[in-house]
């Protein structure tokens, strides 16, 4: 690898390492990949059967490629390299997975040029070869890297340079994919969190022991009172946390101790502990039991 191309490769690792996002290869991340590669236009695409998950685009004139990019769905039929697979499954061939792959390498280059493909999207942006990467997901996703050149055709030290970076884009997104999941994590421990807050100091400690799956005789035993009243207890629970029975508010119960349970318990987990004769960290073992 020449010297300039490998100094593009290493700018490119530390700029997107450094990018604390929770988008997969935003747009100022392609555009270091884009260097390292040499293409017009680089694009990235995830999807689910469902929708278009997270897309970006690095090139000079984005706006001027959009409009003919949207023509592609007219035309799919023509790419060899299509995201989805012929059986119909949105998820690209696996024989694909990880590798970087021409249009070329499926068919001539004047098979390329007679299909609508190159005349309606390729040919209005000059491009005359297309290379691809699809990214391992580990689920029912697909992601892929699309990179347009307008030059004859990618060289082999292109797609070489590429191959030897394909393990470090999958890593990058799943960075991102575990960014995404923990915010996203963050932000709904918090509302549970908001909603425990409604409930008394006696509800909460109802609730704990039901969300360790004990039955509302056992939970009477352990506080001295009647079935009947930890039964009260539990519909004011319910009430309170907007739910419509002992599952759900176990739940949330156990959704606010997911953060917890990585940093330590806090001031109101260890007083519910001592009203409840728990562990602070018993509630990792919750079953669903029978219901008021």
């Amino acid at each position: 690898m020449r010297a300039d191309r490998h100094e593009a490769v290493l700018d490119f690792l530390l700029e997107a390492i450094a990018d604390k996002g929770t988008t997969p290869f935003p747009a100022d991340v392609l555009a270091g990949l884009r260097r390292v590669v040499r293409c017009e236009a680089v694009g990235y695409w995830e999807w689910s059967a469902q929708a278009l998950l997270a897309f970006s685009l690095a090139a000079d004139e984005p706006e001027l490629i959009l409009p003919v990019w949207d023509v592609y769905p007219q035309v799919r039929q023509d790419d060899p390299l299509a995201g989805g697979a012929p059986n119909g499954s949105p998820l690209p061939n696996r024989e694909w997975l990880g590798r970087a792959l021409l249009i070329s390498d499926f068919i001539s280059d004047r098979e390329f040029r007679r299909r609508a493909l190159y005349a309606e999207v390729c040919k209005p942006l000059g491009v005359r070869a297309v290379m691809k990467v699809f990214l391992p997901t580990g689920g029912a996703i697909g992601a892929s890297l699309v990179f347009d050149t307008t030059r004859t055709r990618f060289t082999e030290t292109d797609r070489l340079t590429l191959q030897r970076l394909i393990p470090h884009l999958a890593q990058l997104r799943r960075n991102a994919q575990a960014r995404r999941t923990y915010q996203a994590l963050i932000d709904s421990t918090a509302a549970a969190r908001m909603r425990l807050l409604r409930l008394s100091p006696r509800e909460r400690v109802v609730l704990a022991r039901a969300a360790l799956g004990e039955t509302n005789t056992a939970i009477a035993q352990a506080l001295f009172v009647s079935p009947g009243t930890v039964r009260k207890h539990l519909e004011h629970i319910y009430d309170k946390l907007e739910v419509r029975g002992r599952t759900e508010a176990a739940a949330i119960y156990a959704q606010e101790r997911v953060v917890i349970a990585s940093t330590g318990s806090d001031p109101q987990e260890r007083a519910d502990a001592c009203r409840t004769g728990l562990r602070p960290d018993a509630s990792e073992g919750i079953s669903q039991t029978s219901s008021v």
